[in-house]
């Protein structure tokens, strides 16, 4: 897997290094129009009066997306009113809008100004992605990479086959396969379709699987996590059913309602090992559980934003009492808080809080989460689990642009899907601090009920179908040394 990283690596630097050609804002534009050019800065457009009636919208390069999908993105519609000071503005999220749709890698914005009266034409040209993907599994089955780096073992990998189809009948739905075998075991089918009335404000979507593992982490020592392995069985066994109503009235507020069925075998031999570890201290467990969850984003780009906010809370009942052996009885709140400026040209500046409270009588083991899972790191302590019912942490980021973005293509692939990326080079200045406050397993854990301080610098690949690749070197508030790896945005 390292092997396989630091290739990446170095034919995205051979890329960053060609030439920037057939910039986007060529493709497509007919005669006449004028491309508006969305670089580092909003731009300031030549615009005779003091406002334009948008006349017509048109799409071009949308094979596969049907027109609704694109119009429900915009901030306007034909027959609105622009005024001059607010027209790259108003083009610029609408742009944005489509970009985190993640089903184009390029959309361009030109503008065909009428001659006897003040209106125009707005015209949007794309570059879809590629939308089905029969994605081969290989993969180390750690908290992070670096986790697997720190003790590389071949028996701790997965693999398998996932299929999905995004985009599904040009409407945003996706369809997904996964069969996963090896180290942690996983099979499900999922589908979403995000509109299913006329006013395009409800979808919904449905999953089912089952996931199984031989070998499971059974306490926390030292802040490292200990495992059982089950000879000739599975160590647990979740089957679920997990169905999911969205509603998005507007374009940057999103509201999920969940209601899941979980089923949970556990091994006896891990209630003997640690008896606080499934709920009720019982080798079975049946539950539902209901989940809200409330978005605002407003960044410029989801997988790596410079620019805007965003803000998300979720609030989570495990164990509804419906069932007659339900034994889980758990509630939790957690709250995410970004903000992103630019400070000056190929300045940024990111900051954001992440903060977790859990109520319970009994809180087993198995759902003790607090920092050291996917984005819930304070940097530094990257090998570290900190397990805990209530977690805070708060995280920073200075960024300079090293390599602007740019477009370039790639000679020798003929469809543009492939051969026309992106690609920029950032180096980020950091500081996290964050706090877990732990009552039941901090014992013998010396980084629980503790403040947490890591700093440093790193240096981020950011390129085409959302990919994010970090390199980071940093010091704790121990003294504690590190160079860690990840594949997705720090905040």
């Amino acid at each position: 897997m390292l092997r396989r990283i630091v290739i990446i690596f170095l034919i995205w630097s051979f890329l960053a290094g060609l030439s920037s050609q057939d910039q986007l804002a060529a493709f497509g534009n007919l005669p006449n129009y004028i491309p508006v050019d969305f670089g580092e800065d909003v731009p300031e457009l030549n615009v005779s009066s003091e406002y334009i009636i948008v006349d017509k919208i048109e799409f071009e390069g949308n094979r596969s997306t049907k027109q609704h999908i694109l119009l429900r993105e915009l901030s306007f519609a034909p027959g609105d009113t622009l005024y001059q000071d607010e027209i790259s503005l108003i083009l610029g999220q609408s742009r944005e809008n489509l970009l985190n749709t993640s089903l184009f890698n390029f959309v361009d914005v030109s503008l065909l100004f009428h001659e006897l009266a003040p209106s125009a034409n707005v015209r949007f040209t794309f570059v879809e992605r590629w939308y089905i993907w029969p994605f081969p599994i290989f993969e180390v089955a750690e908290r992070n990479l670096n986790d697997w780096i720190l003790n590389p073992n071949i028996k701790r990998t997965n693999y398998g086959v996932y299929i999905v189809k995004e985009n599904f009948r040009g409407r945003m739905e996706k369809i997904n396969f996964l069969a996963r075998f090896g180290y942690k075991q996983k099979f499900n089918l999922g589908y979403a379709i995000p509109y299913i009335n006329r006013a395009q404000k409800i979808g919904i979507s449905f999953t089912v699987g089952m996931d199984r593992r031989n070998e499971i982490e059974y306490m926390t020592m030292g802040n490292s996590q200990l495992f059982y392995s089950e000879e000739g069985g599975y160590a647990l066994s979740h089957f679920y059913l997990n169905t999911n109503l969205f509603y998005r009235r507007g374009i940057y507020n999103r509201h999920t309602f969940s209601l899941n069925y979980n089923q949970i075998r556990f091994s006896d031999s891990l209630l003997v090992l640690n008896p606080l570890f499934s709920p009720g201290s019982e080798s079975f467990a049946p539950f539902f559980s209901f989940e809200y969850e409330f978005k605002h984003d407003f960044r410029d780009i989801k997988a790596y934003p410079l620019n805007g906010h965003y803000f998300d809370v979720r609030l989570k009942k495990q164990g509804l009492g419906i069932l007659p052996k339900e034994k889980m009885d758990i509630s939790s709140a957690e709250t995410s808080l970004r903000k992103f400026w630019t400070i000056s040209p190929r300045w940024y500046f990111a900051s954001g809080i992440n903060a977790k409270v859990s109520l319970g009588n009994f809180q087993p083991y198995y759902l003790q989460q607090g920092l050291g899972f996917k984005g819930d790191i304070v940097r530094g302590y990257e090998n570290f689990v900190i397990d805990g019912q209530h977690f805070l942490v708060f995280k920073s980021n200075f960024k300079y642009a090293l390599v602007p973005n740019r477009v370039s293509r790639i000679g020798f692939i003929g469809n543009e899907k492939f051969s026309l990326i992106h690609y920029a080079f950032y180096v980020n200045f950091f500081t996290d601090f964050g706090y877990v406050q732990d009552n039941i397993f901090f014992k013998n854990n010396p980084y629980s009920n503790t403040i947490l301080a890591g700093t440093g610098v790193g240096l981020d690949l950011v390129t085409y179908y959302d990919k994010v690749f970090r390199t980071e070197f940093s010091i704790t508030r121990q003294g504690d040394i590190g160079f860690y790896l990840h594949l997705i945005a720090p905040i």
